[in-house]
């Protein structure tokens, strides 16, 4: 090869990186512009439900919407860091479990009523705690529910019980329309789920049973409190 081929593909290969850079530049000015646009309501969001809490008449509703909103902060966080190559930095807090599942439960409550899907809940894990990430936590269970909300069909029954020291949550709901596999339906929000569980040191499994779909959330426990089960 000549010096000036070698210099004609030199520039080239020049001209293609410096256009790649400035496509990825214009990229991260529009994600920066949809992180600053999302994180004003937000706020307001924040700030609604903490008065909604403080108010008797609207207690019952701010649980289910501040559980949304920690996925809500978690997904804005990784939404920061990954502008600058990086992982959202994660908090350990200790969380009592049950309240979150119900939470997030009681944020479909209403359109699966609609939709004349009863939601069945059988607690056996007593008063079990994790510590871990809340917003990991909230990710987990809270894109679990959804998937069985949205593209599952018939009832939505969770148990809750222990295995060991680790707490065992299994959400069973009639496979519908969606599928299971990767890409399509509910693909995304379970492999969403399944990061989260493993940052908050458990895990997520997929199983078929019959025509159900069954998703198994494995969490450890941060304390066992023996409580006597129940069910909603």
């Amino acid at each position: 090869m000549t010096l000036s081929c070698v210099a004609v593909a030199g520039w080239t290969l020049a001209g293609l990186l410096g256009a790649w850079a400035l496509e990825q530049r214009r990229r991260l000015e529009l994600v920066a512009r949809a992180d600053h646009e999302l994180r004003g309501p937000a706020a307001l969001l924040f700030l609604a439900v903490e008065r909604m809490r403080r108010d008797p008449a609207g207690r019952g509703y701010a649980a289910p919407l501040e559980t949304e909103l920690e996925r809500l902060r978690a997904g804005l966080a990784d939404l920061a860091a990954a502008r600058d190559g990086r992982h959202r930095r994660r908090r350990e807090d200790r969380s009592e479990l049950e309240p979150l599942v119900r939470s997030s439960l009681d944020a479909w409550r209403s359109a699966l009523r609609a939709a004349g899907r009863p939601v069945c809940i059988d607690w056996r894990a007593g008063r079990a705690a994790v510590r871990a990430d809340r917003g990991s936590l909230a990710r987990a269970v809270g894109n679990v529910v959804a998937n069985a909300a949205e593209h599952g069909e018939g009832p939505v029954e969770l148990r809750a019980e222990r295995n060991g020291r680790a707490v065992r949550l299994e959400v069973r709901n009639g496979s519908g329309a969606g599928s299971d596999r990767p890409g399509r339906g509910r693909g995304r929000g379970l492999r969403i789920a399944s990061d989260a569980a493993r940052d908050a040191g458990g895990s997520l499994r997929l199983v078929r049973s019959n025509s159900d779909v069954v998703a198994e959330l494995e969490l450890p426990g941060d304390e066992d409190r023996g409580d006597p089960p129940r069910a909603a």
